[in-house]
C-alpha cells in the first residue's frame, strides 16, 4: 500500500514539474535535459520503492504509473477543462510576422528557436507567416501571410 501512495505521489508531482517546465518536444531536449531525465528516472524509483527491490513492488509501482496515466487520458477525453488542464492550450506566439515576446518568454521558447522552426517548415522569413502556433506538444505551426 505504501508503494501505490508513493507512486501517486510522485506521478503528479512529475506532471506539475512536466507541465512547469514549458512544452517542448523530444527533439528538442539538449544532453543536459537528457542527462536530467535519467538521473531523475533513478532518484524516482528510489522514491517510490524506497528498500523494496521485489518484482511485486516493481509491477505495483508501475502499474500505477500506467492507470493515472489511462485514468488522466480518459478524463481529458472527456472533459474540455480537464483537457486544458492536463495538456494545456496551444499558444500564439507570433502574429503577423512579429513575435510575441511575452509570450515567447512564458513558454520558454527563444526567436531564434522560432526562425529555426520557420527554416525547418520552409520559411524564410518571419514576415512570411501570419501567425505561429505553439501546439501543446511542443511543435510550431505555422500560418502563412496571404499573398496580395
Amino acid at each position: 500500500m505504501e508503494i501505490l501512495l508513493r507512486a501517486t505521489v510522485v506521478y503528479w508531482f512529475l506532471w506539475l514539474v512536466v507541465r512547469g517546465t514549458g512544452k517542448r518536444s523530444l527533439s528538442e531536449l539538449t544532453p543536459l535535459d537528457l542527462l536530467l531525465i535519467v538521473v531523475v528516472g533513478d532518484l524516482v524509483q528510489q522514491g517510490v520503492t524506497q528498500e523494496d527491490m521485489s518484482v511485486t513492488g516493481a509491477i505495483i509501482a508501475v502499474s500505477v504509473f500506467v492507470g493515472w496515466t489511462l485514468l488522466a487520458d480518459a478524463w481529458e477525453r472527456r472533459s474540455k477543462n480537464a483537457r486544458r488542464l492536463l495538456v494545456g492550450e496551444p499558444v500564439i506566439v507570433l502574429r503577423s510576422g512579429e513575435p510575441l515576446h511575452d509570450r515567447l518568454d512564458k513558454e520558454r521558447v527563444t526567436v531564434e528557436e522560432l526562425k529555426e522552426a520557420a527554416r525547418l517548415d520552409g520559411y524564410g522569413d518571419l514576415g512570411d507567416i501570419d501567425y505561429a502556433v505553439l501546439e501543446t506538444d511542443g511543435k510550431l505551426s505555422f500560418i502563412p501571410a496571404k499573398t496580395k
